[in-house]
């Protein structure tokens, strides 16, 4: 199935996303080879007529700060579930947003949050689609679609090689 998303789409949802729910702005800016060593990691599946993945992928103070916007309480008040439940609701609503501009019918999963130390994120069979990056406060937001491709015979990953912050 042929993806309908593109870069400008993506972008959208994510700023509308941070800017409504967390009182926050995200900007585009220029693909980095290097991610900086991005700790904090949400991803969710979409599954049915258009298969692939959303991940999000920033820095542990992002998120941190991401989550006590949410929460409305402050960073040192956060303990780590709410954390990646906080991660894990934004790639969820993100995915959801970027769900409704394929065709139906079509799941979203639960979010997986990795928080910290190395972890190698996969997703079988699929390929990079679309990539975007996104600053918010002097940090980097970085947004991947993955979907999967009939025309790859084996598994293809992003190893996203963190260190703890």
């Amino acid at each position: 199935m042929t993806m309908t998303i593109n870069e400008e789409q993506i972008v959208e949802i994510a700023g509308s996303v941070w800017s409504s729910i967390l009182g926050m702005t995200l900007r585009e800016v220029a693909t980095s080879p290097d991610d900086g060593g991005q700790p904090a990691t949400a991803t969710v599946h979409i599954s049915g007529t258009w298969n692939g993945s959303v991940i999000l992928s920033c820095s542990r103070a992002l998120v941190r700060r991401a989550a006590a916007a949410m929460f409305e309480i402050g960073e040192d008040d956060l303990e780590d579930g709410e954390v990646a439940d906080a991660f894990g609701e934004l790639v969820n609503i993100i995915g959801g947003n970027l769900k409704s501009l394929l065709p139906e019918p079509s799941q979203l999963s639960l979010p997986t949050v990795s928080l910290g130390a190395a972890h190698v994120v996969t997703v079988p069979g699929a390929g990079l689609l679309k990539h975007v990056e996104l600053e918010c406060d002097g940090e980097r937001l970085h947004i991947a679609v993955w979907n999967r491709r009939d025309d790859v015979h084996r598994d293809h990953h992003v190893e996203l090689e963190r260190t703890a912050q």
